[in-house]
């Protein structure tokens, strides 16, 4: 089992050797939880069944002056974890050499992804001046986890978020493998529309931002889309996403699991359509 969202922001021995960390967390990222060592973050792996986690980081040195997790941190935390993480990496999309430092992250680091959040970063998807970045990806075949929907920061402007904007970047970079992640929530349906029109796009499933886990996906996959999309026209291209330490890991595994969708769409969701992103 493979959770394709989540951001190791918690983990106490890095906000030790970094002390700015917390304060960027807190401020930035506007999560107030305590730090925890990361046997913690692994635990809450084993309880959940999941092999394996994908580490977001959030470059926003133009935007916010900081960065939530830099390249060499997701690194370091890859290579501590004896194989139970994969490490996305983050750049500024405001800086001219964003292309040059992404393909220095993914051969000289490892790193297997790129994480955007338009939110936070402040940009929009469809901007041009993303496009060398994007050319750059595709070329070498590193996937892009872009934050779609709501996010929580309240200095942050939503509508950079909207996954309409994600339809230029599929259409002019078709083999570029591109998450909507958080299923873009609100705005689902769009979501759906997208996924269905262009093969190189996949969602996750880290949708939730009130109530209980369990009570909003069956929400998200049962009222605003009826869950037979997922399971007939979206089962290649949907991946299994927690979003924690913002969430339990176990509580969304439950609370995808209460869908009822067969062994196989599961199968997907959960390990084969992650791997087929990232490229294992």
């Amino acid at each position: 089992m493979i959770d394709i969202h989540t951001h190791p922001v918690l983990v106490r021995e890095v906000m030790e050797k970094d002390p700015e960390m917390e304060r960027v967390v807190r401020e930035v990222f506007r999560l107030r939880n305590r730090p925890q060592p990361l046997e913690t973050f692994l635990l809450h792996m084993d309880v959940a069944g999941v092999d394996k986690s994908v580490l977001l980081p959030i470059d926003c040195s133009t935007s916010k002056k900081c960065s939530i997790y830099t390249n060499g941190q997701i690194a370091d935390l890859v290579d501590r974890a004896g194989g139970r993480f994969i490490g996305f990496a983050s750049v500024d999309p405001h800086s001219p050499d964003a292309p040059d430092r992404l393909e220095s992250a993914i051969r000289d680091l490892g790193l297997k992804g790129l994480k955007l959040a338009p939110e936070i970063q402040d940009f929009r998807a469809d901007e041009e001046k993303l496009f060398p970045l994007y050319e750059r990806a595709q070329e070498m075949g590193v996937p892009i986890m872009m934050h779609s929907g709501l996010s929580w920061e309240t200095d942050t402007p939503l509508y950079n978020s909207h996954p309409r904007f994600i339809e230029e970047v599929a259409r002019r970079f078709p083999k570029l493998k591109i998450c909507i992640a958080h299923f873009g929530w609100p705005w689902v349906i769009d979501t759906a529309a997208l996924l269905l029109k262009y093969p190189n796009l996949f969602a996750d499933t880290s949708c939730l931002y009130f109530d209980t886990p369990t009570e909003f996906i069956q929400f998200t996959f049962g009222k605003q889309i009826p869950t037979t999309w997922i399971e007939r026209s979206l089962r290649n291209q949907v991946m299994f996403g927690s979003n924690y330490p913002r969430i339990e890991t176990v509580k969304m595994v439950e609370a995808v699991k209460s869908l009822g969708l067969t062994e196989g769409a599961t199968e997907l969701i959960f390990e084969k359509n992650a791997e087929r992103f990232i490229g294992l």
